[in-house]
């Protein structure tokens, strides 16, 4: 008797540990359009005969713990099946497997789904618990930007999380596309952009969009990033020497978010620093050689405030110009001078050797006074003839006026009879 008892009770411990149903997974997302797949294996005592296999949700003002049977998403009975999901399910109509896949999702199939088997035995029915959650993601994608601090504003240094998100939820096994300023980030491929330490450089427009799909782009949103001010630097509206008594402005320049509020600028002169103005720029309406010096500005706004480099200024005083411009122009005047001189001594030089060319030799004037005559005989007439001086204007010198006038030599010339 106690092992009869034993045996029944074993028997009806195998029969209900057999009733089971399980899905996977528990939730899921897809995009509004896509097919969705509800994988799911049950299981029931042997003894029994199956009759009924379905799918249903419960309606919106139903329990959704499976325990009201709402809509007919699929039945056995194809005619029992709810109208908005006629032609749409695939049941895999296997031993033991209740997987279904649901095509052309929209935002009407939004719930708790559930599967539910059915015997010869009225009382021996049973529906799996849990279910299977389904969200369904709407487009456009949009871009939200998150932070952990409870504040909006993002400041530099912080940790940022941008999400490519869709309306009701977003598909996480997908791959995106991230783009800031409309460039791509190609190492950016999840439907998350995490940034540990933001920085100014960050700041810029993003867009995410699906890879390998026609979807369009989301709308852009802007990432902004405070900052206290960087790049602080001067520039000045001349030379960095300025001739004494001209103007001159020097202008504090940065880069910040928010906006620059104030500058400050003080000038190093001997180891000594002092607050000469405030403001983007500084004016100096007539420059003087007190002007000279080290100067740098600092720029401040609500995050912090920023010193640039320091800037020599150097003036140049009047009298020194002068000096500089009389010793220039003093040098001018030698070197023409110099080349003057040089142009008169090659012209002379050229005039004394056109006129030494010009004039014959005194010996060719001499022996043109000469006549000689010669015959065959050895007899000879003995003529004399007077040698003369060739006229004034020759270059050869006389001894004094009465010489230049007489007679110098008596020449003989004989003729042969």
């Amino acid at each position: 008797m106690i092992y009869m008892i034993i045996f029944l009770q074993g028997l009806l411990s195998a029969a209900v540990a057999s009733w089971s149903v399980s899905y996977d997974p528990k939730g899921m997302c897809v995009f509004e359009g896509s097919s969705v797949d509800f994988s799911c294996l049950f299981d029931y005592p042997d003894y029994l005969k199956l009759t009924v296999t379905k799918w249903f949700r419960p309606g919106k003002n139903q329990k959704q713990d499976g325990s009201q049977q709402g809509i007919t998403v699929h039945h056995s009975n194809i005619a029992l099946i709810s109208w908005p999901y006629k032609g749409r399910t695939a049941y895999a109509n296997q031993n033991k497997n209740c997987s279904l896949r649901l095509r052309n999702v929209s935002k009407r199939d939004i719930g708790r789904y559930f599967f539910r088997i059915e015997t010869n035995d009225y009382y021996e029915k049973f529906t799996g618990s849990g279910g299977i959650q389904l969200k369904v993601a709407v487009l456009p994608l949009r871009v939200i930007v998150k932070t952990q601090k409870a504040s909006e504003q993002i400041d530099e240094g912080d940790s940022v999380t941008l999400t490519c998100s869709a309306e009701n939820c977003t598909p996480t096994e997908e791959s995106f596309l991230w783009f800031k300023n409309h460039l791509l980030l190609p190492q950016a491929t999840g439907n998350e952009l995490r940034i540990s330490s933001v920085s100014h450089s960050d700041a810029g427009n993003y867009s995410c969009g699906l890879k390998n799909t026609n979807t369009t782009l989301s709308a852009q949103t802007l990432l902004d990033v405070r900052y206290q001010p960087k790049d602080v630097e001067i520039s000045v509206s001349s030379s960095e020497e300025i001739q004494e008594g001209n103007p001159l402005t020097l202008t504090c320049k940065s880069k910040a978010n928010p906006a620059v509020t104030h500058y400050s600028w003080f000038k190093i002169t001997d180891a000594n620093m002092s607050s000469v103005g405030s403001g983007s720029e500084l004016t100096i309406r007539s420059a003087s050689l007190q002007d000279a010096g080290l100067y740098f500005c600092t720029a401040t706004n609500h995050i912090g405030t920023q010193k640039s480099t320091v800037k020599a200024l150097k003036v140049a005083s009047d009298r020194h110009f002068l000096l500089s411009a009389s010793a220039v122009f003093l040098f001018v005047m030698a070197m023409l001078l110099v080349l003057f001189v040089l142009f008169v001594r090659k012209k002379l030089f050229t005039s004394q050797k056109q006129t030494a060319e010009q004039m014959p030799a005194v010996t060719e004037v001499i022996y043109e006074n000469l006549r000689k005559t010669e015959s065959e005989t050895n007899t000879s007439t003995v003529i004399y003839a007077d040698l003369k001086l060739p006229p004034s204007n020759s270059d050869r010198p006389c001894c004094n006026s009465q010489e230049c006038d007489s007679v110098i030599y008596s020449l003989i010339i004989t003729t042969t009879e």
